[in-house]
């Protein structure tokens, strides 16, 4: 009897671990059904076009402080930051569940990032987050023109998904040589060429001049040559070249790192021949006259002495 009583006390024993067991395996499969759910949709597309930037209502209440369209400008070869700001991270009814911040290209809907691990191949993407800071930021090294558009800030929870844009404009400096593109000088003058960076966020440091492709900024075997630089409205570069000859002759650049450059063309001559000749014949007719002016008084005088002597003969065969 007492074994009988034993058994039954030990198969209900069993029965009832088997139902906590049961149950607590449904709640906990629910509790991961509806996280997985809600954030891994389609891992490859996660952001839907149809619905627009912001999923969901209560984006307030939830706590992002970008809910609109905001624009940011970066300049070509620099490092851009598009901030997310997030706040409330975890989840208040599963606080060991953390909201998930995802990047997204809009333009080919490609995951960047998502939380702190990157999905693109392109290296130059990233996530940067100071720890335990609000700010996600999307890190793009070296900026490309290509880099251009929309990009969405989106975070995944429960009840849905929100986000904002951000839309990012890529500037490309140039370069300007003031004046026109072809310039003629005479030899023994001097070449003066004055270079402008127009739409630059962040001035140069360097700014390089090339003569056919060749860097002369710190040529000391032509001599003569001079490179001057000045940081005030505007960056520029002064190319000074004293004693021009033919050789100096060519095309000239100005370039800058990520800068659009700019080229010019100069000429140099011997010098006008043709107003030298005209200054060599005015003095060469200015020599004539003064000759001819000569020649007429002693044509004068002598005409004079022959008068005399032939008078004084005259007289003498009269008498």
């Amino acid at each position: 009897m007492r074994a009988t009583t034993s058994l039954v006390r030990d198969t209900n024993s069993w029965w009832l671990v088997a139902l906590v067991t049961v149950l607590t395996l449904a709640g906990l499969q629910s509790v991961t059904t509806a996280y997985v759910s809600d954030t891994t949709d389609n891992p490859q597309r996660m952001w839907d076009p149809a619905k627009d930037s912001i999923l969901g209502q209560g984006v307030a209440a939830f706590g992002m402080e970008n809910v609109t369209v905001t624009n940011q400008t970066a300049q070509l070869g620099s490092t851009a930051f598009l901030h997310c700001q997030v706040r409330n991270m975890a989840d208040k009814q599963s606080p060991f569940v953390l909201h998930q911040v995802s990047w997204i290209r809009r333009r080919d809907y490609h995951i960047l990032t998502s939380g702190l691990h990157k999905y693109s191949r392109d290296e130059r993407f990233g996530v940067v987050r100071p720890e335990d800071a609000d700010d996600w930021a999307l890190q793009i090294k070296f900026v490309q023109k290509r880099d251009e558009g929309a990009y969405e800030c989106q975070v995944s929870t429960k009840t849905g998904r929100y986000g904002y844009l951000v839309n990012l404009k890529v500037v490309v400096p140039e370069a300007v040589i003031s004046g026109s593109s072809e310039r003629h000088v005479q030899s023994g003058s001097t070449i003066s060429l004055l270079c402008i960076i127009q739409g630059s966020l962040m001035p140069p440091q360097f700014i390089f001049w090339y003569h056919n492709n060749k860097m002369i900024n710190y040529d000391q075997s032509r001599g003569g040559i001079t490179v001057t630089m000045d940081h005030q409205d505007l960056t520029t570069s002064r190319l000074t070249i004293s004693n021009a000859s033919l050789k100096d002759s060519g095309n000239y650049s100005c370039k800058a790192s990520n800068i659009k450059p700019s080229s010019v063309n100069v000429f140099v001559s011997e010098g006008d021949k043709t107003a030298a000749i005209q200054r060599l014949g005015s003095g060469s007719s200015g020599l004539t006259a003064e000759a001819a002016s000569l020649t007429l008084i002693s044509f004068l005088v002598w005409q004079q002495l022959l008068l005399l002597c032939f008078t004084n003969l005259v007289v003498s065969t009269g008498t």
